[in-house]
């Protein structure tokens, strides 16, 4: 019986990540020069309402989000985000 329900909690744990879809966006930020920089352009778009996940890579100049489906990317507001931290917002691309 505790084998069944192990099994039984391992499929639910399995299942929930992938019944929740999600939306990537990538960011071409200009002006990420440092680990600082990566940590203050995360946590300044990370507080944004509908924002699952952000992180940056120094190395390729990229910002990369996640929302949920069907949540509208809120591109005004990342926008602002990203200039007040200092940086400059190049292009927003979608991916799946």
């Amino acid at each position: 019986m505790k084998k069944l329900f192990i099994a039984a909690l391992s499929l639910l744990f399995l299942t929930t990540g992938t019944l929740t879809a999600e939306t990537h966006y990538k960011l071409k930020v200009d002006g990420l020069v440092c680990p600082f920089c990566e940590y203050n352009i995360e946590k300044k778009v990370s507080k944004l309402d509908g924002i699952s996940s952000v992180k940056a890579n120094l190395k390729y100049g990229t910002v990369t989000l996640t929302v949920a489906d069907g949540t509208p990317l809120p591109e005004a507001d990342i926008h602002k985000a990203i200039t007040d931290a200092g940086f400059t917002l190049k292009s927003i691309t979608k991916h799946q």
